[in-house]
């Protein structure tokens, strides 16, 4: 199977670059394929809400919250911290653990999960949380934002 990036012109579906264009020239005129026609999510966007979430993470970890655990302190996970964000702006799935009782699991992120609709619904509802459940009104949404484009561009 060949996978190629096509742009849609008035023409038609074209291929997007010299090597679609080559995988291409070897089907011949009139030739029927099969294809399954996906738009790609916007990396970028992707890094951008990683990074929005990093900053959270980092305000939310200057406040100091402390744990322990059988005598041990217990550290902020990063990896916790953004599930927990998830399932706060609403983006997840009820489960059963082996205990039988029920737990909220983040949905997957992953470009073959999340179309880019539902994921800029998620980055919009992170603000949101991170704004009003996580920082409480300390930060502003439009500083998060800037803070954020900070952190990404040295992504």
């Amino acid at each position: 199977m060949t996978d190629i990036y096509v742009r849609k012109t008035m023409h038609g579906l074209i291929p997007d670059t010299a090597e679609d264009w080559e995988k291409v020239k070897r089907f011949k005129i009139g030739e029927v394929l099969k294809a399954e026609i996906k738009q790609p999510r916007n990396i970028r966007f992707f890094r951008k809400w990683f990074a929005l979430v990093q900053v959270g993470y980092e305000l939310w970890e200057e406040t100091g919250v402390k744990a322990s655990y059988k005598g041990t302190e217990v550290r902020p996970s990063f990896d916790r911290f953004r599930k927990d964000v998830q399932v706060l702006a609403g983006h997840y799935h009820p489960v059963v653990n082996i205990k039988g009782e029920l737990r909220l699991e983040a949905d997957s992120i992953a470009f073959a999960s999340m179309d880019e609709d539902t994921f800029e619904k998620l980055y919009n509802s992170t603000l949101t949380v991170l704004v009003h459940k996580v920082m409480q009104g300390r930060v502003s949404e439009a500083k998060l934002r800037e803070m954020a484009e900070v952190v990404e561009e040295f992504a």
